[in-house]
């Protein structure tokens, strides 16, 4: 996730959907270390349609927290509101899968990477 830790939220277009890529440290990787405690913090990452009842929402990182410019509600990196006016409330989420490359591309060489 190197290029999701530079950007914490990320929003992409697609072709009919907005799409909102939240990125937080914390999650350790399972292939550096012997015991995973040990381990380099890699982040998780979550990818969601950034609109709720329609209305689009701008998220940013700030102080280890989502927060969205639109209510200021705080937002976990699950999709889900934890405080302000949004609280309770959830975000769509989008289908996706945090592959290893190499497996990805030996059976879809065709897949383009994405690039900030």
């Amino acid at each position: 996730f190197p290029a999701l830790r530079s950007a914490a939220s990320s929003p992409r277009a697609s072709a009919a959907t907005p799409v909102v890529i939240l990125w937080a440290p914390g999650t350790a990787s399972a292939l550096d270390a012997t015991v995973i405690a040990d381990a380099r913090d890699v982040g998780a990452a979550g990818v969601f349609d950034p609109r709720v009842d329609g209305r689009p929402l701008t998220f940013r990182f700030e102080w280890n927290r989502f927060l969205d410019a639109e209510t200021g509600s705080e937002w976990t990196v699950l999709g889900k509101a934890i405080a302000g006016p949004l609280a309770g409330r959830a975000l769509r989420p989008i289908v996706h899968g945090n592959h290893f490359w190499f497996a990805w591309a030996a059976f879809r060489p065709q897949a383009r990477l994405y690039r900030p």
